[in-house]
């Protein structure tokens, strides 16, 4: 529960600002039913609130002295009796027209009932704080309201419904369980049957361990899902890097010229496909004894090429491009352009896919070729199993991960005293609570909420 010093009953505007047909202001706190009560038409919200009950009503401005003013708006007040609420206490939601000066009067109001402004995200910092959500389950939801695509929307619902939450717990529990029975051990020393087989403790972290490695494999999907699939476009000059872009795009976004050149500058756009966000990136021509203006393009080529998930190598003649991207990480797909000016029986683009931005011909074998590329980072098995990792809980889970093996390691080189096993494990699992918010503090609590918006 919370300490007293949160216990002040809150105020925010929980739907967007702007004009629209409705809009939901959240009060909630120990003073949440009286304060309502106060902005409320007078006996709508009785002593004997039914909860979770929508009563229709005036609501009002308030005096200095907390007397009912003058009306700001007819709505809706649905009261909630704690723990049965988002935040797990007293909250009372007013359903008021839409615009920009309704919601705002009727915040107002409760301000001077006595509710304090929310912070970022203090209703669902309250809900953790109250039990109702587990801390990954409460940046499921900052996912969800920041989802671009119906994959990462999936994914970050099925994260709050407790995927996360239930693949931590297969790994904790077994080593929870171990450590309960090696401090048990301490317990007793005499006796020495009650101490864990040493064999039966490296069958536990070994399987911990593996459990740690399928999530972090997926780790790099939590970030695609969050961000899109960031592709670029990389080739010499004039190529036709701007012109297939625009293909993919469907639009005309990018400058086309036959000067070679003419991108000087990063040029980036998102496309929904199939409920998968790619972020494509047109990027000025690689080629050695570039002007200065132009050698400060193709440095930001670079930038985008180290940075990328995918990159289309483009090239308009015989060869897949030789070395152009030596030492690029990302997978590298070869793409032949121009192919309606080119021989189709040419065979010296071997291993590139043929497109032409002009007639559309290879676009969609093109497709084919990213959303088969995609497939190799998992992104529906983070969907399916709600993992949408973060950078909290990749560094907290390589952190767990390195403990273990080092447990192990110290159990493999030589016999190692419960004392020191029951410590180490101790401090593998303080690193899995951090994820799943068993174990918190203040400061990380702090971080975690301050990317919500206001009113979430």
């Amino acid at each position: 529960m919370f300490e007293d010093t949160i216990q002040d009953t809150i105020v925010a505007l929980a739907t967007p600002e702007g004009e629209g047909g409705l809009a939901v202001v959240r009060l909630s706190g120990r003073e949440a039913f009286p304060m309502a009560r106060r902005v409320f038409e007078e006996g709508r919200l009785g002593e004997e609130i039914d909860s979770h009950r929508a009563v229709y009503g005036i609501l009002f401005s308030l005096t200095e002295s907390k007397e009912k003013s003058y009306p700001i708006d007819r709505g809706l007040a649905l009261p909630m009796r704690g723990p049965h609420s988002f935040t797990g206490e007293d909250t009372v939601e007013f359903f008021c027209h839409g615009g920009r000066m309704a919601a705002r009067m009727v915040v107002k109001a409760c301000r001077a009932a006595g509710a304090r402004p929310a912070g970022p995200g203090e209703f669902t910092r309250r809900a953790f704080l109250n039990g109702k959500l587990s801390l990954d389950q409460a940046e499921a939801v900052a996912d969800l309201i920041h989802a671009e695509s119906e994959a990462s929307a999936r994914a970050a619902i099925r994260q709050l419904l407790g995927g996360l939450d239930q693949q931590l717990a297969a790994i904790e529990t077994p080593l929870l369980e171990l450590l309960s029975r090696i401090e048990g051990s301490l317990e007793f020393v005499e006796e020495e049957e009650i101490a864990v087989p040493v064999d039966e403790t490296m069958a536990i972290l070994e399987e911990s361990c593996r459990g740690v490695d399928r999530l972090l494999e997926m780790a790099p999907a939590g970030r695609l899902l969050r961000e899109g699939i960031h592709v670029v476009l990389a080739g010499p000059p004039n190529v036709g890097k701007s012109s297939l872009f625009n293909a993919l795009l469907e639009e005309d976004r990018a400058i086309v010229d036959d000067q070679a050149g003419t991108t000087r500058d990063v040029v980036s756009a998102r496309v929904v496909r199939d409920g998968t966000v790619f972020r494509f990136h047109d990027t000025a021509g690689l080629r050695a004894d570039p002007g200065r203006v132009e050698k400060m393009g193709i440095d930001r080529t670079w930038k985008q090429v180290n940075e990328a998930d995918l990159v289309l190598l483009l090239s308009d003649g015989p060869g897949p491009g030789g070395g152009l991207l030596e030492g690029c990480e990302a997978p590298v797909i070869r793409v032949a352009t121009k192919c309606d000016l080119v021989d189709s029986s040419n065979t010296n683009n071997e291993g590139m896919l043929p497109v032409s931005s002009v007639t559309g011909e290879g676009l969609e074998s093109l497709w084919a070729a990213l959303d088969l590329a995609v497939r190799g980072f998992k992104l529906q098995e983070a969907v399916s199993l709600g993992v949408v990792l973060n950078e909290r809980h990749l560094h907290k889970l390589e952190t767990c991960r390195a403990d273990l093996r080092v447990l192990i390691q110290e159990l493999t080189s030589g016999p190692v005293g419960d004392e020191v096993t029951g410590t180490m494990l101790a401090a593998v699992l303080s690193q899995l609570g951090e994820v799943s918010g068993r174990v918190f503090t203040e400061h990380l609590l702090e971080s975690v909420f301050q990317r919500f918006c206001v009113g979430k």
